[in-house]
């Protein structure tokens, strides 16, 4: 299905700062990168999403444990 719109114009537009990608890896790693304590992730999907909540999960621990 054609979507009639193209994610970076919507992401440009937005006036809280906005990020996408194509790749989930890539995705993950922006979301684990920006991420701040106390921050609440939120992640909408009709299904397993390429693996994205274990790559958070995953990623948001490393990143702990690092800061320690």
């Amino acid at each position: 299905a054609h979507i009639p719109w193209q994610v970076a114009e919507v992401a440009e537009a937005c006036v809280q700062p906005a990020h996408w990608s194509g790749d989930v890896d890539t995705l993950a790693d922006m979301v684990v990168k920006t991420a701040q304590p106390g921050d609440h992730i939120l992640v909408m999907s009709n299904g397993g999403f390429g693996g994205i909540h274990q790559k958070l999960l995953d990623g948001l621990a490393k990143k702990a444990e690092a800061a320690q």
